[in-house]
């Protein structure tokens, strides 16, 4: 094969890479609408477990994530506490506190979602405490939930 002949060949490569990548991010597409669809905390994991664009600023990925992640997680904890807060869209992570009924405190955070999918839970004194107890960890599985509700019994 002469060096024209190679060009031509990787630019028909490029193509059909060109092409795949467009199918694939259709594929993708697909998938999230039809999760999304569905109500629970599953359509939060499956967010939070995607691969994050890095960025230097918030991106729609990211404050999506965060979105449904604030809706969901009150919806889980809501008949458990009096009180929930959700920090405001940060950069990549998710913060917050909750009150459960019995008046125990807990800090929570997800670190940053583009190299870090971990929950960290921790007691506190009130909603100011960022060094409370010891660190605790709860995985970003499909059990999330179910390990969450158990810690906090």
């Amino acid at each position: 094969m002469d060096e024209l002949e190679l060009l031509e060949n990787i630019q028909q490569k490029e193509k059909e890479l060109l092409n795949l990548n467009i199918e694939y991010e259709k594929v993708k597409e697909e998938k999230e609408k039809k999760v999304l669809k569905n109500k629970g905390f599953e359509r939060t994991l499956f967010l939070l477990n995607q691969e994050f664009e890095s960025s230097s600023s918030r991106t729609p990925q990211y404050l999506k994530a965060h979105r449904y992640f604030k809706k969901d997680f009150i919806d889980v904890l809501k008949p458990f506490c009096k009180d929930i807060l959700i920090h405001k869209p940060n950069h990549f992570d998710i913060t917050g506190f909750f009150e459960l009924n019995d008046g125990r405190i807990y800090y929570f955070s997800i670190g940053d979602l583009r190299w870090d999918k971990t929950f960290l839970i921790r007691t506190a004194k009130d909603f100011k405490d960022y060094t409370g107890g010891s660190n605790n960890y709860i995985d970003l599985n499909n059990n999330f939930v179910e390990n969450l509700l158990k810690y906090i019994k």
